[in-house]
């Protein structure tokens, strides 16, 4: 045989292998995210007080998973590092003995934050209306977490195409059974809001479960000869290296919810723009969440095995993929602009108002590309071990440029809600170059 030999390990066949597994991680990303659109689809019909409870019950309880998600990925790091089912029988087990405190935790604000909103002055019928949707809610968060969990073990081993099929799977069992159970069928009435939130547990803990069988049935975990202090250990690790992640993205969404209250004060049309802005990125989140976790997992075993050009090379081509995809999305954002905003914007949101939407759209829109890069250099360092040092940095980033710099330029220079944006870009763009810097020298 004559001619030269394609080398294995090209440009193109590493990005396809980060894809491959990246897309089904994607999906389960956007799951998070449609359910909670179908969900206060199918309430809003019942009234505005129905949908503003639901919106507002979601958005707590799935930004404390979103923690929990964040924490339990150290999990990924410590199986992908020697992938072997033992191993990862152990590391699983640990991030169940985890999951418990965060389930319990979620229980109490499902049970107590609905009698907070009625001391807090809320409408009594908002207030039971919102208890009777997060009390039930709060179940769907450890079926949730071990989903999560189990994701994690496939993106270690490097199947996760399962993930894409049963994601679609919650979605569409989700809004069937949300329709049903919040309106009825036949002669029975409906359980109202609470329906919604029963639908979501029953879709959650179905498909943790075909998950857990199908991991244990194709031998990529076992709990043969489980070792007890193993696990504890394992537990101990993972709460060491996560407690950071899971802070880190609590951060993030305290960012978000400050942004937009620093919004509010200024300007009602400002905050309704930068909310649909926020929204429009949690798809560029969902996407880039899923290419840091693959990379995650693969500088983890690069470095387990001490190869180090290697992970450099696939950190860089990682970044390249990540930039790449982020200004293609933002592109088609710019582009369709007015199509983007024609979905949040209704007929009595006053014209000035979808104009400033798709002005803000637009010009944020480029900063996708570094939030993008924010994402994967958070996980490239949490595969590296390394989390306490970029929470650090992010915090400074987010408290002294993205709102302490907003403000200045809100107050002392005058420039209102646009001084407000101006220092959450800021800070987004300053946490960015910190973390890439730090992931430079790490890698």
């Amino acid at each position: 045989m004559t001619g030269k030999t394609k080398p294995p390990h090209t440009g193109w066949t590493i990005v396809q292998s980060i894809l491959r597994p990246a897309l089904p991680i994607a999906s389960f990303y956007l799951t998070e995210i449609l359910v909670g659109l179908t969900d206060l689809a199918v309430v809003g019909a019942l009234g505005t007080a129905p949908l503003a409870a639901v919106g507002l019950g979601k958005t707590v309880l799935l930004s404390f998973l979103t923690i929990g998600f964040a924490v339990l990925s150290a999990g990924t790091v410590f199986m992908a590092e020697g992938p072997s089912p033992r191993r990862c029988g152990e590391v699983f087990a640990a991030c169940l003995l985890v999951t418990l405190p965060f389930a319990a935790v979620a229980l109490a604000i499902g049970v107590e934050s609905g009698r907070m909103l009625a001391w807090g002055g809320y409408e009594p019928d908002l207030a039971t209306l919102y208890e009777a949707y997060t009390g039930i809610l709060a179940w769907a968060i450890a079926p949730a977490m071990i989903f999560a969990a189990l994701k994690n073990v496939l993106n270690a081993v490097e199947r996760t195409q399962v993930i894409f099929w049963l994601s679609a799977g919650i979605v569409l069992g989700n809004l069937a059974g949300s329709i049903v159970l919040v309106h009825g069928f036949g002669t029975w009435s409906g359980l109202g809001v609470a329906g919604a939130a029963w639908a979501t547990v029953v879709v959650n803990l179905g498909a943790a479960g075909i998950l857990a069988i199908y991991c244990f049935s194709r031998g990529l975990l076992t709990f043969v000869r489980l070792r007890t202090m193993a696990v504890l250990q394992w537990a101990g690790a993972v709460l060491r290296l996560g407690w950071a992640a899971g802070g880190q993205q609590g951060l993030e969404s305290v960012l978000f919810v400050a942004v937009l209250f620093a919004l509010g004060i200024y300007s009602a049309d400002w905050l309704a723009a930068g909310t649909v802005v926020f929204a429009v990125m949690e798809l560029n989140f969902a996407l880039n969440s899923a290419l840091g976790e693959v990379l995650a997992a693969r500088l983890a075993r690069l470095r387990a095995l001490e190869r180090r050009c290697e992970a450099r090379r696939l950190f860089r081509i990682a970044v390249v993929l990540s930039g790449g995809s982020a200004a293609a999305f933002a592109l088609l954002v710019a582009i369709f602009a007015d199509g983007a905003v024609a979905i949040f914007a209704t007929q009595e949101i006053a014209p000035a108002t979808v104009s400033l939407m798709r002005s803000l759209l637009r010009w944020t829109a480029p900063l996708f590309v570094l939030d993008a890069w924010q994402l994967l250099f958070v996980h490239a360092l949490r595969g590296l071990r390394r989390t306490v040092m970029p929470m650090i940095a992010s915090a400074s980033c987010y408290g002294a440029i993205g709102l302490g710099g907003g403000l200045l330029l809100a107050e002392p220079f005058g420039l209102g809600a646009p001084g407000i944006w101006t220092g959450f870009c800021l800070g987004l763009a300053a946490a960015a170059s910190i973390l890439w810097l730090m992931t430079q020298r790490a890698t």
